[in-house]
């Protein structure tokens, strides 16, 4: 979350409760009348916490902000503190707030002031974004989610219903990429065990197919809860769509797509952005096989089924989606990798980096002896120049 905005308020807490029914008051024409009420008023602070619903919201945004920290400084000091306000208040502000930036900004310093009521604010937080079109301000939250989570007070089932609303808000803000990230938060952390988790796993998959940007298929497949519902046979038609992106090749996708064309088209996979995902796929494991060599051109056209002409650019392509480092020599017309991504990186994996890391301390015991000479030289040839040195000192 962002920094909270410190704030200061002087003076008794019976001051400052009459300042701001002053002020709310003054927003309804009536300041001295209400500020009486409140003052006459057999517990003062809810009254003006009372109040301030959908009052506080609608003040001017140079000025909203400032009466809400003297709200939540009278609020400390009641008998159920922050935490006892901040639902009513956070759903007021998301439901009546005018201008969002003032809205979501009163909103963080809540959620910063706030311990047990921190799951609910941040779910108006959502509502008050979406409500006026600034989602955006929260993707960076995305990835802080995990954290969030582990620190919030609640239930399993209320953490999954607010990681849920906001994967359905970036949704709708067309923030696949994010959607797509915050669905695999759910499968990390609330678990298979919750009702709804076969869905979104199935919408996780159904995205990796079709979102160009991302390409890490390991981080999805690797989910435990993931292995579980396929395993389990819960995900259907979605667990073959993940085994055939784990395992086909180009060649065999293209059977495998025919085969399924009526189950993928149902599940809403795009196929020409399917295809092309797999053309991906496809270069970095021909790379991973072949890391440090090189590999021609026309081996990966012929693997992924384009021209020879246009088979630079699908190389860039890898390369840009993070799959894949190397060099292209166009003289040659091969390329050279130097690290690949694996789409599933399990025992066969473990076991071929064993094999290359003995075969890089072999290489570098090897090399120990030359060392060992090119040092002694450069000490034999030091002590020689020494010796020849001299020193004159002119009396």
């Amino acid at each position: 979350m962002g920094a909270m905005e410190l704030f200061f308020v002087d003076g008794e807490i019976s001051t400052q409760v009459e300042e701001l029914a002053q002020f709310i008051g003054q927003q309804n024409q009536s300041a001295a009348s209400f500020a009486a009420e409140v003052a006459q008023s057999s517990d003062p602070v809810q009254a003006v916490l009372t109040a301030s619903q959908g009052v506080l919201p609608k003040v001017s945004e140079d000025k909203v902000e400032a009466a809400y920290n003297q709200l939540f400084a009278i609020a400390r000091t009641g008998e159920s503190g922050i935490d006892g306000v901040a639902a009513a208040v956070a759903k007021d502000i998301s439901a009546n707030a005018e201008s969002g930036v003032a809205g979501l900004r009163v909103l963080n310093n809540l959620y910063n002031l706030a311990n047990a009521a921190q799951l609910t604010v941040f779910s108006e937080m959502v509502v008050l974004a979406v409500r006026v079109n600034m989602l955006p301000t929260l993707v960076p939250l995305v990835s802080q989610l995990p954290k969030l989570l582990a620190g919030w007070t609640g239930s399993a089932q209320q953490k999954a219903d607010v990681v849920l609303e906001l994967r359905n808000a970036l949704d709708g803000a067309q923030l696949g990429n994010e959607a797509y990230a915050t669905e695999l938060v759910f499968l990390e952390a609330i678990g298979a065990s919750d009702a709804r988790a076969a869905k979104v796993a199935t919408s996780a998959i159904v995205r990796f197919a079709n979102l160009s940007a991302v390409c890490d298929l390991d981080a999805l497949a690797s989910l435990d809860n993931v292995q579980e519902l396929s395993q389990n046979g819960q995900l259907g038609s979605a667990g073959e769509l993940l085994n055939a992106l784990l395992e086909c090749d180009f060649e065999q996708w293209q059977k495998y797509a025919a085969a399924n064309a009526d189950a993928l088209k149902e599940l809403g996979v795009d196929a020409d952005k399917a295809t092309d995902k797999i053309r991906l796929l496809t270069v970095a494991s021909i790379a991973a096989e072949h890391l440090g060599e090189d590999v021609p051109f026309s081996k990966v056209s012929q693997a992924i089924g384009v021209e020879e002409d246009d088979i630079e650019m699908w190389i860039i392509d890898v390369v840009r989606s993070g799959l894949m480092q190397g060099k292209m020599n166009q003289v040659t017309r091969s390329l050279v990798p130097t690290r690949s991504t694996y789409r599933r990186f399990g025992a066969d994996q473990w076991s071929l980096l064993a094999e290359r890391l003995d075969q890089w301390k072999a290489s570098l015991e090897a090399l120990q002896p030359v060392i060992g000479n090119a040092k002694l030289v450069a000490q034999q040839q030091a002590m020689q120049m020494a010796g020849q040195a001299q020193v004159t000192i002119k009396e």
